[in-house]
């Protein structure tokens, strides 16, 4: 017995306390990915009066990707945008009626096992005006929708068409406030921020002509957030003086700090360049709030990678979009709140085998 003590202590002297840098395996993560696909129509809008519109609508989907003892998998999906707020998921979509020549998109929230409400086509658009109202989900949060809104069409008795193409970031619970302005979201700085970028802009203009366009007035209401390389990005959109300057607008992109409340993460700060290296058709990602792993899209398709010391690693896990996807949320969970949405959803969304 003594020798076998023995035995073990010097055992233990000789392996030594674990390697300081040995790292613990990953806590278990998941997002909700949500996604704006592009649904091939039929036949162009009525009133197709400008490259805007073409002859796809916007859809929706929702995955659950979860990552657990280095396995990464689709847990679950959806159609449609699945929220998740403080107590409760509300689903989020745009219904689209038709009535004669008139086409209408209307974005709707609602809690999840609610059904959702829409005002519908009012009866003179339908009766008497050819053209379409469009809406696309550019971002979805607990708090707020940012939306781009596009309209061109004629009605009986007018003195001429028209068109507008306009970005609105709206209350969740209210779709169908006109917008916010931005510094009831984000501050007095960021509406500084448009209104310095719209000057800016407007005195690089070297085309007298194109300036004349372009109005010199900042709408602090005409703006939203849109994802882009791996990261939410505000915009501000600079319209058309007159209905003479049809199609014409801007998107200036604002250097403005984004809240967590917006975000429900930390800014990621692996690059958009590292991300191409390793991935050179990649079109946009999103990266987990500990930037362990990167969810990319592709062309008609996404991968999940490790990031490792050295950059983006292999696909680990591959699925096919049926057409090309853009990021309008990415919501993260670890821990109890992991489990409480695993849970929650197993029950109410589509199973992935």
């Amino acid at each position: 017995m003594l020798r076998a003590l023995l035995a073990l202590l010097l055992l233990a002297v000789t392996l030594g306390p674990p390697a300081a840098n040995a790292q613990a395996p990953p806590e278990a993560q998941g997002v909700l990915l949500g996604l704006r696909l592009a649904q091939p129509i039929p036949k162009p809008l009525p009133y197709y009066a400008t490259s805007t519109d073409s002859t796809a609508r916007s859809v929706y989907r929702t995955l659950f990707l979860t990552h657990s003892d280095s396995t990464f998998r689709v847990e679950a999906a959806t159609s449609g945008l699945l929220i998740p707020r403080p107590d409760e998921f509300w689903r989020v979509g745009v219904k689209r009626s038709i009535y004669n020549d008139w086409v209408e998109d209307f974005a709707w929230a609602a809690p999840q096992g609610t059904l959702p409400r829409w005002s519908g086509i009012q009866p003179y658009n339908g009766e008497y005006c050819e053209g379409h109202r469009v809406q696309d989900v550019l971002y979805a949060g607990p708090a707020y929708l940012a939306l781009e809104q596009r309209s061109a069409g004629y009605c009986e008795g007018a003195a001429h068409p028209w068109l507008f193409n306009t970005l609105a970031v709206v209350p969740i619970d209210s779709v169908t406030h006109t917008g916010l302005t931005i510094d009831q979201v984000l501050g007095e700085p960021a509406q500084a921020t448009l209104k310095q970028a719209t000057t800016d802009y407007l005195a690089r203009l070297r085309d007298p002509k194109r300036r004349a366009q372009l109005s010199s007035e900042t709408d602090p209401a005409n703006w939203a957030l849109r994802h882009q390389q791996g990261r939410w990005r505000v915009v501000g959109r600079l319209d058309g003086v007159d209905e003479s300057a049809q199609e014409v607008m801007v998107d200036l992109p604002l250097q403005v700090a984004l809240p967590p409340s917006l975000l429900g993460r930390p800014m990621p700060s692996l690059s958009w360049s590292a991300i191409q290296e390793a991935v050179p058709d990649a079109v946009d990602a999103v990266i987990a709030p500990d930037e362990s792993w990167v969810v990319v899209l592709h062309p008609q398709r996404l991968t999940v990678h490790r990031i490792e010391d050295d950059g983006v690693g292999p696909a680990r896990l591959e699925r096919r979009l049926s057409a090309r996807a853009a990021v309008v949320m990415d919501r993260w969970a670890t821990g109890e709140r992991l489990t409480r949405w695993q849970r929650r959803l197993q029950a109410t969304l589509d199973a992935e085998s």
